[in-house]
């Protein structure tokens, strides 16, 4: 399947996630330069935060641009969009990268330190997912069907970050498993994505409110 054509202005995308990530500071999402988030420019590049800005301090100068490629791959690290050299993008751009390439029509990706989703990935670990049903808050993951049930998987925190990003990209080249628009990382937050901004917006906040949901209830079934 190929993309969807993308067209959004350098400037759009960066305002966009300036705006984004000032609320996911103000929710404790992105709290001491955590999380990271990107925004398709066209069919080939996007837009990702450099790594150690402060999210809820963003400019227009905090941004580098980025070609897709699937991890690994050559191109995947330039753009045609020149770029200050001095930048460097978030360790966890390969990850953007596999969701980017394996998903078609992924418009923006964001990945935001939230803590009820640690706890989930912890209490849920040997399950490999966190398992929730029948909450109304699912329809916000486009999800209508009577009584749901989903489960967001969850993927070993390595310290080499490819690793991760090996694990998600071998996980989404199965298409069934692109039902659900984002991925937890145990003990550490979770990335959701969207065919536009504002999807994966509504995507962030739907997980949040479904991974409190599931810890207070007290269980993942």
């Amino acid at each position: 399947m190929s993309y969807p054509m993308h067209d959004t202005p350098y400037s759009t995308a960066a305002e966009t996630m300036i705006r984004d990530a000032h609320c996911f500071y103000e929710h404790g999402w992105l709290l001491g330069t955590s999380g990271n988030l990107s925004v398709r420019l066209d069919d080939t590049n996007f837009l990702i935060t450099a790594s150690g800005r402060d999210k809820g301090r963003l400019t227009p100068d905090d941004f580098l641009a980025r070609e897709i490629a699937r991890p690994g791959e050559r191109g995947a690290n330039s753009s045609a969009y020149p770029t200050d050299p001095s930048l460097k993008p978030s360790a966890e751009e390969c990850i953007h990268q596999a969701i980017y390439a394996r998903v078609p029509g992924v418009g923006a990706v964001y990945h935001v330190h939230e803590p009820y989703s640690a706890f989930c990935s912890e209490r849920d670990a040997n399950l490999g997912s966190t398992r929730m049903s029948s909450a109304e808050m699912i329809k916000g993951l486009g999800i209508w069907e009577a009584n749901p049930r989903v489960r967001i998987p969850i993927f070993a925190n390595h310290a080499d970050v490819p690793a991760i990003a090996a694990e998600v990209d071998a996980h989404l080249s199965d298409p069934a498993n692109h039902k659900i628009p984002g991925v937890n990382i145990r003990n550490h937050g979770y990335y959701a994505w969207g065919s536009t901004p504002f999807e994966a917006k509504r995507h962030v906040e739907t997980f949040a409110y479904l991974f409190r949901y599931s810890w207070e209830l007290g269980n993942g079934a």
